[in-house]
């Protein structure tokens, strides 16, 4: 096959291999904060007890994220407003990066890429009015998933991942009514809002290589892509809580998936001439899943002043099997795929209010990862984790309370191993292998007001 027939019929080159659109990981920058690119650092109180049992409600009106039926808890009007600092670390070790085997095999040069993790610091906002003290109104805002990686530009990695960035911002009207004593329920809308940039290297030499262009092999010509995308979508949120007696609550709840089909640009940098027909500067309409989860919490007062929680949640990554993106150049689409299995968050916790302005709060969680072995890139070291959290709480006045939290995340290490095979996503990316040190730390404040 010619250059030039290639030019005439973009979609004969295997752009999934070359370079499978960084915008195929929009939604995987660096999932290491919760299981996947899942977020969930949405409560700073709620920390302290690594989130059990906040589907049954914690000590404020920040719960609504996890379970709107949870406002009716609470009476009068209040605000709270805090954020979470989420420091990760993914280092990999033992690397090794090597050019597919039928593109002469030569190794790839560069460094292990130095630390991805980078520091992101994550809103929430909850709002509520009492329209009665049966009918309650929320307002939340919080960053539901995201973060961001980023590594050296030279690394050995490059033509898989250079720079993920994502942020996802949920604005949620919510409303909850008490039906009786014992049975209330709630609802939310949730409207999300996802901005991205991606970026990687492109090994146009090796492109140029494998359909025999004269002049060219495997690392002459590196090049540069990036895209950027964003895009409104709507959800919603369901949830139920239940009161046996006033020491003992059952909460459960449903958060929706949402479909996005993004608004996107790709750009590329360092495109010789040969290829300039067909990596060409122009819009991109990624479609993209984020998935469901369901929630059941409990919590008990089984001392005066001493409460005890527990929290179980799956959420539903098998609704992300892949990304398809459609391109405004004429190329064919690029389908990504990620196979990702459904996975379980389980935690306990307590938490201890003596007489007086403190509250103590302790938890533990194990946090199961969507990812394995054959699917796992750069943009995406995820491994299943160990939460350690601890929370302490000073009420200042009856209306005005400050809660900080501390978790450190224990992270199994990730196997990283690309196969350059023909015919596969990575072929002209190259093989690339090694192990992923993870670890991540979590501070969260925040501050309550009773209006």
């Amino acid at each position: 096959m010619t250059i030039g027939a290639l030019m005439m019929n973009p979609s004969s080159l295997p752009l999934r291999g070359a370079f499978r659109l960084p915008l195929v990981a929009i939604l995987a920058a660096l999932p290491l904060g919760a299981s996947g690119f899942q977020l969930r650092e949405q409560s700073p109180s709620a920390q302290g007890n690594a989130y059990a049992g906040i589907s049954a409600g914690g000590t404020d009106v920040g719960g609504m994220f996890f379970n709107v039926a949870t406002l009716t808890r609470f009476d009068g009007n209040e605000i709270v407003a805090g954020f979470s600092t989420i420091k990760p670390s993914a280092r990999l070790v033992d690397g090794k990066a090597t050019r597919a085997t039928t593109l002469g095999g030569s190794t790839i040069s560069g460094g292990n890429g130095g630390d991805a993790g980078e520091t992101a610091t994550l809103p929430a906002l909850a709002a509520l009015w009492s329209l009665s003290p049966d009918l309650k109104l929320g307002l939340s805002l919080n960053s539901p998933f995201g973060l961001s990686s980023s590594y050296s530009s030279g690394w050995m990695g490059r033509y898989h991942a250079l720079r993920s960035e994502m942020t996802i911002i949920e604005l949620a009207p919510s409303i909850a009514w008490r039906v009786n004593r014992q049975w209330s329920v709630g609802a939310a809308l949730a409207a999300r809002h996802v901005d991205a940039e991606l970026s990687n290297a492109v090994d146009f030499g090796a492109v140029a290589a494998a359909y025999h262009v004269p002049g060219y092999a495997p690392g002459s010509a590196d090049g540069f892509a990036k895209v950027q995308g964003k895009r409104w979508g709507l959800g919603w949120k369901a949830g139920v809580l239940f009161e046996p007696s006033s020491t003992l609550r059952f909460g459960a709840s449903y958060r929706s998936a949402i479909d996005y089909r993004l608004k996107g640009d790709v750009h590329y940098e360092g495109v010789p001439a040969p290829l300039a027909g067909v990596f060409k500067d122009g819009g991109a309409r990624p479609m993209a899943n984020q998935p469901a989860t369901a929630s059941l919490g409990a919590a008990w007062e089984a001392f005066p002043g001493v409460t005890l929680q527990a929290e179980t949640a799956r959420t539903f990554w098998t609704h992300f099997q892949d990304i398809r993106i459609a391109f405004a150049t004429g190329q064919a689409d690029s389908v990504t795929v990620e196979n990702w299995k459904d996975s379980w968050f389980h935690s306990v916790g307590a938490t201890w209010q003596p007489a007086g302005p403190w509250t103590f709060r302790a938890g533990v969680a194990l946090d199961q990862t969507p990812t394995t072995d054959t699917y796992r890139t750069p943009r995406i070291p995820d491994a299943e984790r160990f939460w350690a959290s601890v929370g302490v709480g000073y009420a200042f006045t009856a209306k005005v309370s400050m809660d900080v939290a501390y978790t450190h995340l224990f992270a199994k290490d990730s196997v990283l191993d690309l196969k350059a095979t023909p015919g596969s996503p990575d072929f002209l990316r190259g093989n690339l292998s090694g192990t992923y040190h993870n670890k991540v730390d979590i501070v969260a404040l925040q501050v309550r007001c009773k209006l």
